[in-house]
């Protein structure tokens, strides 16, 4: 007896099954403040569960002000990456690394060499884990009205976002790594005509909306959803929620 062929919908619904049966189960935040301050790795669990995903264990270090080399003599976060069965691991460096690792050769060697340990050290007790590199965002724009020293990181926000872009795009490459883009959408929301502040009042750490929106980026990229739409806003109204998940799909296209 001849079978029916499969009908579209079904077709659908199976691939759905497939592609979610390979959602990730474990994923592992090591970062520093950048990570920290709002929780991401506990926004990006509630844009996961918002979004009807199944909830991953998501466990993270965040120690402040830490670079990638430094991480690699944190105890906490050693044991963590140690720990074994990550499906997904994402690294972020001290806010100012990649930007200064334009010009200065000693902190670029240290920058990628570090990044590619950490992969190697992430592989070997995980070896089938996806590791992904958090492209983090300038400094705004205050910040070089303020601070002399800010020249180091590039001449503007723009400079900045276009080192940070290609060192820790260099590192996701030379490692077999994905690059997560959310300064990307960070300079997005600063070109247009009335941009959210993202920044709090120190031009660097991330207001809760813009936690929200690297959370939306880091859904999009792990999952490869190119639409994040959660039923969720955290501390958002609906506008500013849309507004955040337009910047995202931007990105993620």
């Amino acid at each position: 007896m001849r079978l029916a062929p499969i009908s579209w919908f079904a077709a659908v619904f199976l691939f759905v099954l497939v592609a979610r049966a390979e959602d990730p189960q474990r994923v592992l935040f090591i970062g520093n403040s950048y990570t920290g301050v709002n929780k991401l790795p506990d926004v990006f669990l509630s844009v996961v569960k918002a979004s009807g995903r199944k909830e991953p264990v998501v466990k993270s270090s965040t120690p402040g002000g830490r670079t990638l080399k430094q991480q690699l003599g944190i105890v906490g976060s050693m044991k963590l990456v140690d720990e074994g069965g990550w499906d997904v691991v994402v690294l972020q460096g001290q806010s100012q690394e990649p930007a200064l690792a334009e010009t200065d050769e000693a902190v670029r060697k240290e920058f990628l060499e570090s990044a590619a340990e950490l992969c190697r050290r992430v592989r070997a007790k995980s070896p089938k884990a996806k590791i992904f590199f958090y492209e983090t965002w300038a400094r705004h724009a205050d910040y070089w009205t303020e601070n002399k020293k800010a020249p180091a990181m590039g001449k503007d926000p723009k400079e900045m976002q276009a080192r940070l872009r290609k060192w820790y795009g260099s590192a996701a490459k030379e490692n077999g790594a994905t690059l997560v883009p959310c300064g990307e959408a960070w300079e997005l929301n600063y070109a247009a005509a009335k941009p959210v502040r993202l920044h709090q009042k120190d031009n660097s750490h991330p207001e809760f909306v813009g936690t929200y929106l690297n959370a939306l980026i880091f859904f999009g990229t792990i999952y490869d959803v190119k639409v994040p739409a959660p039923k969720w806003n955290g501390q958002l109204d609906e506008a500013q929620a849309r507004l955040m998940q337009g910047y995202a799909a931007k990105v993620l296209k």
